[in-house]
Protein backbone atom coordinates (compact mmCIF):
# COMPACT_ATOMS: atom_id res chain seq x y z
CA UNK A 1 0.00 0.00 0.00
CA UNK A 2 2.74 2.07 0.99
CA UNK A 3 4.14 1.53 -2.55
CA UNK A 4 1.40 2.46 -4.19
CA UNK A 5 0.61 5.14 -2.90
CA UNK A 6 4.29 6.86 -3.29
CA UNK A 7 3.95 5.87 -6.99
CA UNK A 8 0.81 8.53 -6.99
CA UNK A 9 2.90 10.90 -5.26
CA UNK A 10 1.60 10.75 -1.75
CA UNK A 11 4.47 10.29 0.68
CA UNK A 12 2.71 11.72 3.35
CA UNK A 13 0.25 8.99 3.44
CA UNK A 14 2.71 6.29 2.34
CA UNK A 15 4.67 7.21 5.61
CA UNK A 16 1.66 7.07 7.54
CA UNK A 17 1.78 2.96 6.53
CA UNK A 18 4.95 2.47 7.50
CA UNK A 19 3.42 3.65 11.23
CA UNK A 20 1.33 0.72 11.23
CA UNK A 21 3.84 -1.74 10.05
CA UNK A 22 6.04 -0.57 12.57
CA UNK A 23 3.04 -2.25 15.15
CA UNK A 24 3.34 -5.55 13.67
CA UNK A 25 6.76 -6.08 11.99
CA UNK A 26 8.84 -8.18 14.05
CA UNK A 27 12.40 -9.10 12.20
CA UNK A 28 13.31 -11.49 14.66
CA UNK A 29 10.26 -13.71 14.02
CA UNK A 30 8.78 -12.98 10.56
CA UNK A 31 11.98 -12.05 8.20
CA UNK A 32 12.50 -15.61 7.36
CA UNK A 33 9.05 -16.19 6.49
CA UNK A 34 8.73 -13.49 4.39
CA UNK A 35 11.80 -14.43 2.46
CA UNK A 36 10.33 -17.46 1.72
CA UNK A 37 7.04 -16.44 0.19
CA UNK A 38 8.48 -13.44 -1.56
CA UNK A 39 12.26 -14.00 -1.87
CA UNK A 40 13.03 -10.74 0.04
CA UNK A 41 11.77 -9.12 3.16
CA UNK A 42 9.22 -7.04 1.07
CA UNK A 43 7.84 -5.69 4.62
CA UNK A 44 11.10 -4.65 6.43
CA UNK A 45 12.35 -2.77 2.92
CA UNK A 46 9.13 -0.79 3.23
CA UNK A 47 11.65 1.06 5.52
CA UNK A 48 13.76 1.36 3.10
CA UNK A 49 11.25 2.77 0.76
CA UNK A 50 10.50 5.27 3.47
CA UNK A 51 13.99 7.14 3.44
CA UNK A 52 13.20 8.63 -0.16
CA UNK A 53 9.33 9.45 0.86
CA UNK A 54 11.28 11.45 4.18
CA UNK A 55 13.86 12.82 1.33
CA UNK A 56 10.60 13.84 -1.24
CA UNK A 57 9.23 16.00 1.76
CA UNK A 58 12.22 17.54 2.47
CA UNK A 59 12.93 15.83 6.21
CA UNK A 60 16.73 14.81 5.72
CA UNK A 61 17.00 13.98 9.52
CA UNK A 62 14.45 11.20 9.36
CA UNK A 63 15.63 10.10 6.40
CA UNK A 64 18.86 9.52 7.87
CA UNK A 65 17.38 8.36 11.17
CA UNK A 66 15.88 5.27 9.24
CA UNK A 67 18.89 5.02 7.30
CA UNK A 68 21.08 4.30 10.31
CA UNK A 69 18.02 2.21 11.68
CA UNK A 70 18.35 -0.24 8.52
CA UNK A 71 21.96 -0.44 8.44
CA UNK A 72 22.10 -1.14 12.60
CA UNK A 73 18.98 -2.90 13.06
CA UNK A 74 17.74 -4.49 10.10
CA UNK A 75 20.50 -5.83 8.14
CA UNK A 76 22.26 -6.83 11.04
CA UNK A 77 19.23 -9.44 11.65
CA UNK A 78 18.84 -10.01 8.01
CA UNK A 79 19.89 -13.66 6.55
CA UNK A 80 23.50 -12.62 5.49
CA UNK A 81 23.23 -14.83 2.38
CA UNK A 82 20.69 -13.04 0.57
CA UNK A 83 22.42 -10.26 -0.68
CA UNK A 84 19.52 -9.20 -3.26
CA UNK A 85 17.04 -8.59 -0.14
CA UNK A 86 20.31 -6.83 1.61
CA UNK A 87 20.85 -4.42 -1.83
CA UNK A 88 17.09 -3.84 -1.74
CA UNK A 89 17.47 -2.81 1.81
CA UNK A 90 20.41 -0.70 1.44
CA UNK A 91 20.19 1.22 -1.71
CA UNK A 92 18.00 3.87 -0.78
CA UNK A 93 20.19 4.31 2.21
CA UNK A 94 22.77 4.45 -0.31
CA UNK A 95 21.65 7.32 -2.22
CA UNK A 96 20.51 9.22 0.98
CA UNK A 97 23.61 9.14 2.43
CA UNK A 98 25.48 9.83 -0.64
CA UNK A 99 23.84 13.19 -1.02
CA UNK A 100 24.28 14.23 2.61
CA UNK A 101 28.05 14.17 2.99
CA UNK A 102 28.59 10.11 3.68
CA UNK A 103 29.60 9.13 0.63
CA UNK A 104 32.45 6.48 1.91
CA UNK A 105 30.16 5.69 5.20
CA UNK A 106 28.06 4.50 1.98
CA UNK A 107 30.62 2.88 0.77
CA UNK A 108 32.10 0.45 3.77
CA UNK A 109 28.71 -0.49 4.23
CA UNK A 110 28.19 -1.70 0.77
CA UNK A 111 31.51 -3.41 1.21
CA UNK A 112 30.92 -4.35 4.38
CA UNK A 113 27.20 -5.80 4.53
CA UNK A 114 27.12 -6.74 0.04
CA UNK A 115 30.32 -7.45 -0.85
CA UNK A 116 31.55 -9.39 1.70
CA UNK A 117 29.02 -11.67 2.82
CA UNK A 118 28.22 -12.28 -0.85
CA UNK A 119 32.04 -13.40 -1.35
CA UNK A 120 32.16 -15.62 1.91
CA UNK A 121 29.36 -17.54 1.36
CA UNK A 122 29.12 -17.56 -3.13
CA UNK A 123 32.78 -17.06 -3.75
CA UNK A 124 33.74 -13.80 -6.55
CA UNK A 125 32.45 -15.91 -9.38
CA UNK A 126 28.99 -16.22 -8.44
CA UNK A 127 25.80 -14.35 -9.73
CA UNK A 128 22.82 -12.41 -8.10
CA UNK A 129 20.52 -9.65 -9.89
CA UNK A 130 22.44 -6.92 -8.15
CA UNK A 131 25.82 -7.45 -8.78
CA UNK A 132 26.41 -5.79 -11.92
CA UNK A 133 25.73 -2.36 -10.03
CA UNK A 134 28.26 -2.95 -7.20
CA UNK A 135 30.91 -1.67 -9.47
CA UNK A 136 29.49 2.01 -10.53
CA UNK A 137 27.85 2.33 -6.92
CA UNK A 138 31.53 1.98 -5.37
CA UNK A 139 32.73 3.78 -8.07
CA UNK A 140 30.81 6.79 -7.53
CA UNK A 141 30.85 6.57 -3.96
CA UNK A 142 34.52 6.91 -4.29
CA UNK A 143 34.61 9.23 -6.37
CA UNK A 144 31.46 11.62 -4.33
CA UNK A 145 33.11 10.67 -1.42
CA UNK A 146 36.90 11.92 -2.23
CA UNK A 147 35.70 15.08 -4.12
CA UNK A 148 38.84 17.77 -4.02
CA UNK A 149 41.10 14.55 -3.02
CA UNK A 150 43.37 12.00 -4.62
CA UNK A 151 41.17 8.89 -5.78
CA UNK A 152 43.51 6.48 -6.31
CA UNK A 153 41.54 4.53 -9.21
CA UNK A 154 40.54 7.38 -11.08
CA UNK A 155 42.57 5.84 -14.64
CA UNK A 156 40.96 2.71 -13.78
CA UNK A 157 37.50 4.88 -13.27
CA UNK A 158 38.02 6.50 -16.60
CA UNK A 159 38.86 3.75 -19.03
CA UNK A 160 35.85 1.63 -17.38
CA UNK A 161 33.55 4.58 -18.17
CA UNK A 162 34.62 5.16 -21.78
CA UNK A 163 34.41 1.60 -22.84
CA UNK A 164 30.31 2.01 -24.20
CA UNK A 165 29.94 -1.51 -23.60
CA UNK A 166 29.85 -0.85 -19.66
CA UNK A 167 27.62 2.24 -19.32
CA UNK A 168 25.05 -0.61 -20.73
CA UNK A 169 22.56 -1.39 -17.18
CA UNK A 170 22.69 -5.51 -17.24
CA UNK A 171 20.20 -7.00 -16.93
CA UNK A 172 17.73 -4.01 -18.28
CA UNK A 173 14.86 -4.89 -15.73
CA UNK A 174 17.07 -2.87 -12.79
CA UNK A 175 16.85 0.12 -14.64
CA UNK A 176 13.11 -0.10 -13.18
CA UNK A 177 13.01 -2.60 -10.07
CA UNK A 178 15.68 -0.16 -8.65
CA UNK A 179 13.79 2.42 -10.17
CA UNK A 180 11.07 1.98 -7.58
CA UNK A 181 13.96 1.18 -4.66
CA UNK A 182 15.28 4.99 -5.42
CA UNK A 183 16.87 6.05 -8.17
CA UNK A 184 17.09 4.47 -11.42
CA UNK A 185 20.37 2.73 -12.24
CA UNK A 186 21.16 5.30 -15.32
CA UNK A 187 21.13 7.83 -12.75
CA UNK A 188 24.21 6.58 -11.32
CA UNK A 189 25.90 6.09 -14.67
CA UNK A 190 25.25 9.96 -15.11
CA UNK A 191 26.64 10.94 -11.96
CA UNK A 192 29.64 9.00 -12.24
CA UNK A 193 30.05 10.70 -15.68
CA UNK A 194 29.60 14.41 -13.87
CA UNK A 195 32.18 13.62 -11.04
CA UNK A 196 34.43 12.48 -13.13
CA UNK A 197 34.33 15.58 -15.70
CA UNK A 198 34.58 17.81 -12.53
CA UNK A 199 38.00 16.46 -11.89
CA UNK A 200 41.37 17.99 -13.30
CA UNK A 201 42.67 14.23 -14.09
CA UNK A 202 40.18 14.04 -17.11
CA UNK A 203 40.44 17.31 -18.36
CA UNK A 204 40.68 16.01 -22.04
CA UNK A 205 37.88 14.44 -21.38
CA UNK A 206 36.04 17.39 -19.41
CA UNK A 207 33.21 17.69 -22.61
CA UNK A 208 32.54 14.30 -24.40
CA UNK A 209 32.35 13.47 -19.93
CA UNK A 210 29.75 16.48 -19.67
CA UNK A 211 27.50 15.09 -22.55
CA UNK A 212 27.34 11.40 -21.49
CA UNK A 213 26.36 12.27 -18.00
CA UNK A 214 23.96 14.97 -19.35
CA UNK A 215 22.89 12.19 -21.68
CA UNK A 216 22.36 10.14 -18.91
CA UNK A 217 20.47 11.70 -16.88
CA UNK A 218 18.18 12.46 -19.11
CA UNK A 219 17.63 8.99 -20.03
CA UNK A 220 16.87 8.60 -16.56
CA UNK A 221 14.46 11.35 -16.32
CA UNK A 222 12.32 9.74 -19.51
CA UNK A 223 12.65 6.06 -17.48
CA UNK A 224 11.35 7.39 -14.69
CA UNK A 225 8.02 9.21 -15.47
CA UNK A 226 6.09 6.80 -13.61
CA UNK A 227 7.79 6.69 -10.28
CA UNK A 228 7.64 9.95 -8.64
CA UNK A 229 10.73 10.06 -6.52
CA UNK A 230 12.87 8.59 -8.88
CA UNK A 231 11.73 11.17 -11.25
CA UNK A 232 11.95 14.41 -9.11
CA UNK A 233 15.39 12.80 -8.20
CA UNK A 234 17.13 12.60 -12.19
CA UNK A 235 15.51 16.11 -13.16
CA UNK A 236 17.24 17.53 -10.14
CA UNK A 237 20.70 16.29 -10.74
CA UNK A 238 20.27 17.06 -14.54
CA UNK A 239 19.66 20.81 -13.36
CA UNK A 240 22.90 20.68 -11.02
CA UNK A 241 25.06 19.46 -14.21
CA UNK A 242 23.14 21.53 -16.64
CA UNK A 243 23.94 24.80 -14.16
CA UNK A 244 27.68 23.66 -13.22
CA UNK A 245 28.38 23.04 -17.10
CA UNK A 246 27.24 26.70 -18.20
Amino acid sequence: QGETLARLGNFEEALETLEVIKTIYDIDTQHEAICKAYGSDRVGQAFAHSVNWNQALGRTDAALETCMYIIEEIVPKSDPRNVHNTMCLLYSVIIAMKDNDLALEARDVVLRRVVAPFDEHFGSGGGTPTKELWGPILMLLDLQGNTGKEVKRIDEYLEWVLEEKNMVIKPAILESAFGAFGITPTAILGEICFNLARRRECGEYEDTLYSMSVAFMEKAVSNSEQIPFANMYAKRKLREIKDLHN
